[in-house]
């Protein structure tokens, strides 16, 4: 039955009284094979205009994901874009980055958040090891001068392997 999918909010309207949509879910699934669902959707979204509750109703079409349907006046696609995460946090420089837009707030926001997880890294380092590897990239990576301590075991690490010459300065022999 169709009012099983009709949202809690519309049970706290005052008896007598109907939103626009009321007796027409038809234009609202967008399913009738008999008219277009363009026309069904432009037929929706004009009874949603009129609506009392419209805001409510975006909301808890919001706030539940809904995929189907036309809820306070939006398709799904419209209402998708509605839900844009806010600039200078990591879902929004995701979303931009999804969309293959620029964004300098959110990437200056997210340079940083990178580099405070670089830097909380590289003290951890420091207090496990004393000096490591990755502590010497890191410090690379933050553009730091890298310690003495991270270089040394940088030292150690290269020294116990086998050098292979450059291909440049490789001589060719001749046959």
């Amino acid at each position: 039955m169709i009012d099983a999918i009709l949202p809690p909010f519309l049970a706290k309207l005052p008896t007598g009284t109907y939103t626009p949509c009321h007796n027409r879910p038809e234009l609202f699934i967008v399913s009738h094979r008999n008219v277009p669902a363009r026309q069904h959707a432009t037929e929706a979204k004009a009874l949603c205009q009129a609506c009392p509750i419209r805001a409510a109703c975006l909301d808890h079409a919001i706030r539940t994901s809904e995929t189907d349907g036309i809820w306070g006046g939006l398709t799904p696609k419209e209402r998708s874009a509605q839900q844009r995460p806010d600039c200078g946090t990591e879902p929004g420089w995701r979303s931009h980055l999804a969309r293959g837009e620029s964004c300098l707030t959110c990437r200056e926001a997210h340079d940083e958040r990178l580099r405070a997880d670089r830097r909380a890294r590289l003290d951890l380092e420091h207090q496990e090891h004393g000096g490591s590897l990755a502590g010497y990239r890191l410090e690379l990576l933050l553009g730091l001068p890298t310690c003495v301590r991270c270089r040394a075991v940088r030292q150690e690490y290269y020294a116990g392997r086998p050098r292979t010459g450059k291909w440049y300065r490789r001589s060719s022999v001749a046959a």
